[in-house]
């Protein structure tokens, strides 16, 4: 590059120059991108607080939880989103809160199955991880009541997590925020809560009644409409919905879109069948219509449970249009495999699991080779195939599809 001197060319002469270095000559100027990042389910189940737990020190003393190893091969990723999101599928009920109890899937004083309750230790964990706002309506929201739902927000908050989806009192509200110079509205809704209705009422809990009674399903599309009325950048439904362990997404789910698009809804992000379903532009607007488990003690098993322990995050990169408004310009899927050892479960990027070195460095067993081999095809395939002929290419992590 060539020196500019002032003293020779002139101060304001070598400013301009340097502007036209540095701006494109035809007066364009770039166009800012974002980049929000969304993962699937975060479960907590007796196999993983087994083995977060610290023990007792000599005296005796209960040394707590530490969640922190089942994220740290993965925080990379996590912390690479403008915003990035995902869904809290258990509570923070506080110790003997749950509120069904079952000797067979409890560990000490939290339960993982039929009712979930967790160590608060793993809030400060997840925002380590690089998570920054969690999904709190899905069917395990009021595992340990509505006090522990309530309880669950304030433990997030304390971590320096947002939430949306579930509210201390009165009806939750759509996260807003701005990101990146794009204004954002995240709602979150669940079809169910496993018939754990409060007699006090249930106005805390974004919650409609599925399968035919739709009358809080007309204050989630409502609420969609008034979102979209106040004309944010990105109306973005987060919904936890559908048939578990099922691959495709069904009639009821596909209609509830097409009436959430039809309200205003902008990106849609499913959850709940523990398994990925793929994605889909559907009227224009981008879905997925399940991200399956981000973490979780669900293991490989033969027929329907063969992909509970892979996933992909999610990275929707957003542009803005000839006419400013924001659009899905690409979307990366980075397959993700769950990886367990004595001493941990933890989330293992495939691509990073399959380079070189990595079964020496990281302990993989020939098994975890075996699954990570049958992820990394299964993966891609799962989630492009409603896409047509829209070609997924190969990426740094994973793969990625341009719109």
């Amino acid at each position: 590059m060539t020196a500019f001197r002032p003293g020779v060319l002139g101060y304001s002469t070598a400013v301009l120059l340097i502007i036209g270095i540095i701006l494109p000559l035809s007066g364009e100027t770039a166009v800012p991108s974002i980049t929000l990042g969304f993962v699937g389910d975060i479960m907590i189940h007796n196999s993983q607080l087994r083995r977060a737990w610290l023990g007792e020190d000599e005296s005796g003393n209960d040394m707590g939880y530490d969640f922190n190893p089942a994220f740290e091969w993965f925080a990379p990723y996590l912390e690479e989103p403008d915003l990035m999101i995902g869904n809290l599928e258990t509570t923070f009920g506080g110790p003997d809160s749950a509120w069904i109890t079952d000797e067979e899937y409890a560990f000490r004083e939290y339960q993982a199955y039929p009712t979930f309750t967790t160590p608060d230790e793993l809030a400060p964990a997840l925002a380590d991880a690089g998570f920054d706002l969690l999904g709190t309506a899905n069917n395990h929201c009021m595992d340990s009541s509505l006090e522990g739902a309530s309880r669950t927000l304030a433990v997030l908050a304390d971590a320096g997590l947002e939430s949306t989806g579930t509210a201390a009192s009165g009806s939750p509200v759509p996260w807003r925020g701005d990101v990146g110079g794009y204004s954002v509205s995240i709602i979150a809704w669940t079809a169910s809560v496993n018939g754990l209705i409060s007699s006090r009422g249930m106005e805390t809990i974004n919650v409609f009644n599925a399968r035919g009674h739709d009358g809080r399903l007309q204050e989630m599309l409502a609420e969609i409409r008034d979102e979209a009325a106040r004309k944010p950048d990105l109306v973005i439904l987060s919904i936890h919905w559908g048939q578990e362990y099922f691959d495709e997404p069904d009639l009821y789910q596909k209609n509830l879109a097409d009436l959430a698009i039809e309200a205003g809804a902008d990106i849609i992000i499913g959850s709940h069948p523990h398994i990925l379903q793929p994605v889909e532009i559907r009227k224009g607007v981008f879905i997925a219509w399940s991200l399956g488990n981000f973490i979780s003690s669900q293991k490989f098993q033969e027929g329907e449970r063969a992909w509970v322990d892979g996933s992909a995050m999610l990275n929707l990169e957003i542009n803005r249009d000839e006419e400013g408004k924001a659009r899905v310009s690409s979307a990366e899927f980075v397959p993700i495999y769950v990886h367990w050892t004595p001493e941990d479960i933890r989330v293992l990027g495939v691509t990073d699991g399959l380079s070189p070195g990595a079964e020496k460095k990281l302990g993989l067993t020939d098994y975890d080779i075996q699954r990570l081999k049958a992820l990394e095809l299964q993966i891609p395939y799962q989630i492009t195939r409603y896409l047509g002929s829209t070609p997924a290419k190969k990426s740094k992590n994973g793969w990625v599809v341009d719109f």
